[in-house]
């Protein structure tokens, strides 16, 4: 793969997580209370789904683009679920903890910044 193309592809992969990040701060509104719930929720709203965590193509690029790409061992997603040692690779499950991750760092950087 030649580097213009991944440089394009990581570019790609950020705006996606800042575009997501804007949504979600622009939904959270000025109220303070449960603000840290309404956050977490929001975040959760706006990940789950996109498309930079549902099809294997894509969550290669999440994996290998993200910032915490092992999110998912960290936060025992990987362990929860008991994968067997013959199942295929978790890629839409991680790829969604490190989405997420990014885009929960992302949210606090934009509102640190307000």
């Amino acid at each position: 793969m030649c580097q213009e193309q991944a440089k394009q592809e990581h570019d790609d992969y950020w705006q996606a997580v800042t575009d997501v990040a804007e949504n979600v701060v622009a939904d959270l509104g000025d109220d303070e209370e449960d603000r840290d719930e309404r956050l977490t929720r929001v975040i959760a709203e706006k990940c789950d789904q996109h498309y930079y965590v549902i099809g294997n193509e894509l969550c290669i690029h999440t994996l290998k683009y993200s910032g915490n790409a092992c999110a998912g061992f960290f936060d025992g997603t990987f362990a929860a679920n008991h994968y067997a040692r013959s199942a295929e690779f978790p890629f839409t499950d991680l790829a969604a903890d490190a989405f997420e991750a990014d885009v929960t760092d992302t949210v606090k950087e934009l509102l640190c910044t307000d």
